[in-house]
């Protein structure tokens, strides 16, 4: 390189050096009082956009949840008195029947022929009866003769009635109305007394049995609702009405027995389903709640971000029974306060926010 080049390389560098002195005050990147000035003003956060729910009074009921088991209003087996042959059997499987339906008809053969013999015994001890009465009024037999023919048409009689009575075991009939289960013999089969022919279920009501401790015994009366929940209908609430409390506490599990009825025409519940039951026992018309919206869980407990002078302010809570999207406030609130419940991933304590009203909804009302 030249000397002429390096003379003129030296030249352009104090022009630039002069040139950063003398302008140093309106170079912000130099340090000069205005790009002070600039650095401290920095562009302020617009106010973080919120949704905000007001804390209000409304009734919430109090309920107990408990477990139950469903039961048929009556249920039986059917059985045989006696044994006998099956001769016909008159019912089809899950067949809905009257109360006195005929279900089964075993051999009575060799009865019947004893019915017809006491029969004609009773029918010949009633002529010679009657015929002693008419001879007694002419006083030509004797008074005791009369009475000894009376006990013996009284012991036909009888017979007659004991053969008619061993006949009717020989007639199976539906004791109640309601829907048969499966066939368990057929036609032929030659059963014993207590050999098990087929069910019979009255479903039109259904009883749910379920278990209250103790505390609640002062809760529970006859005519109190509940609603019945099942896995097999999910969508399906089921109402019923607490008929009966049990006369003693389990003294192991310190538990009583309650047992109510749910109407069940359609047939859908069957015996020994489990059911979810939720009695409520009173309702408390001015609880305060908040919306489950704005409930946050956090290790420490449930919070809410408050909305007090346009800023954010997190708020610890103690909440307690929870119904239709709302939550109890047991603690931490009061009526009126302004919660956030859409814009909360982006909510800092403290932090300034800019609230609009949530619309209302028929089920906040």
């Amino acid at each position: 390189m030249n000397k002429t080049a390096q003379f003129a390389i030296i030249v352009v560098i104090a022009a630039l050096g002069y040139g950063a002195w003398h302008y140093q005050d309106q170079l912000p990147f130099i340090g000069g009082g205005n790009g002070e000035a600039q650095a401290t003003k920095k562009p302020q956060r617009p106010p973080q956009k919120v949704i905000v729910s007001a804390v209000t009074n409304m009734a919430l009921p109090r309920t107990i949840t408990a477990i139950g088991t469903a039961k048929a209003n009556e249920s039986v087996v059917i059985t045989s008195k006696v044994s006998g042959k099956i001769n016909k059997l008159d019912f089809g499987e899950g067949q809905k029947v009257k109360v006195g339906k005929l279900l089964v008809q075993l051999d009575d053969t060799e009865l019947r022929a004893n019915l017809t013999e006491s029969e004609a015994a009773r029918d010949n001890a009633q002529k010679l009866y009657d015929r002693a009465l008419k001879l007694y009024a002419t006083r030509n037999v004797a008074k005791a003769q009369v009475d000894l023919l009376l006990s013996e048409l009284q012991a036909t009689e009888a017979a007659v009635s004991a053969d008619k009575a061993r006949i009717s075991d020989y007639r199976i009939v539906a004791p109640f109305s309601g829907i048969l289960g499966f066939r368990e013999v057929s036609v032929g089969s030659l059963v014993q007394p207590g050999d098990v022919i087929t069910t019979l279920d009255d479903m039109d009501t259904i009883k749910v049995d379920f278990e209250l401790p103790e505390s609640f015994i002062a809760d529970v009366s006859p005519g109190l609702k509940f609603t019945a929940k099942s896995v097999a209908y999910r969508d399906r609430v089921f109402e019923g009405e607490v008929n009966t409390i049990s006369t003693r506490v389990n003294e192991f599990t310190r538990a009583v027995r309650i047992r109510g009825s749910v109407p069940n025409e359609d047939g859908l519940l069957k015996p020994g389903m489990f059911l979810s039951v939720d009695l409520q026992i009173s309702v408390d018309e001015e609880a305060l709640v908040v919306s489950e919206e704005a409930v946050i869980l956090t290790i420490a407990g449930p919070i809410v971000y408050r909305v007090v002078d346009g800023k954010a302010v997190r708020t610890p809570i103690k909440i307690g029974r929870r119904i239709r999207g709302f939550a109890e406030v047991l603690d931490g609130l009061d009526e009126g306060s302004e919660v956030i419940i859409e814009g909360l991933q982006k909510v800092k304590d403290g932090a300034p926010v800019q609230a609009s009203a949530a619309i209302a909804t028929s089920e906040a009302s």
